[in-house]
C-alpha cells in the first residue's frame, strides 16, 4: 500500500495558503460577524438541562471574525399569531483563526450577522488539505435565523 502522508503539501505550502485565505476573507470580503458563546454558569436550565423559557440564555462578549456567508432564501409562514421568518444560513471560518482567539463553536452559540441572530444547529470540521487529517483547514457552522426575543444578552463587564 502506498504512503500518501503529505508529500504535496507541506508546512510551508499550508502557511502560504493560511495567508491568501486570510488576506482575502478580511481584506477583500470583509464579512465580519460577531460570535457569542453560551455563559453556562449564568443559564438556567431544568432537571432534564433545558434552558428557563422565562430567563432564557445568557452569553458571553462577543467575538468578531471575518468569515464566509453562504445564506438561505428567507420564507415566511403565517400562522393565526403573525407571520413567522426562516431563514438558514452557513457560516465558514478558518479553523487557525479560531484557534488563534481561543474560540471553539458549539451548538447553541449564536453569530450575529447583518442585525440578525443564527443560532448554530451543527459544526462541520472535515475540510482538510489535501484529505489529510492533521492539516483542517475550515469549521463550517449551519445555523438558523433565531427571533430576538428569544435572545437574552447580558453585560459581563461587571
Amino acid at each position: 500500500m502506498a504512503d500518501y502522508t503529505g508529500k504535496y503539501f507541506s508546512q510551508r505550502d499550508l502557511s502560504l495558503l493560511h495567508s491568501f485565505n486570510n488576506e482575502l476573507i478580511t481584506n477583500v470580503m470583509q464579512i465580519v460577524v460577531e460570535l457569542l458563546k453560551v455563559a453556562p454558569g449564568e443559564t438556567k436550565t431544568n432537571i432534564y438541562g433545558e434552558t428557563d423559557q422565562t430567563a432564557g440564555r445568557y452569553y458571553f462578549e462577543p467575538i468578531k471574525l471575518a468569515c464566509i456567508i453562504d445564506r438561505g432564501d428567507i420564507s415566511s409562514e403565517d400562522y393565526n399569531f403573525g407571520p413567522d421568518r426562516k431563514q438558514t444560513a452557513v457560516f465558514k471560518f478558518q479553523e487557525d483563526v479560531l484557534q488563534s482567539v481561543n474560540f471553539y463553536p458549539q451548538n447553541g452559540d449564536l453569530i450575529t450577522f447583518n442585525e440578525r441572530y443564527y443560532e448554530i444547529d451543527n459544526i462541520t470540521q472535515e475540510q482538510m488539505i489535501g484529505g489529510q487529517p492533521d492539516k483542517s483547514w475550515s469549521i463550517i457552522c449551519n445555523t438558523h435565523y433565531t427571533r430576538f426575543s428569544k435572545v437574552n444578552i447580558i453585560d459581563r463587564q461587571n
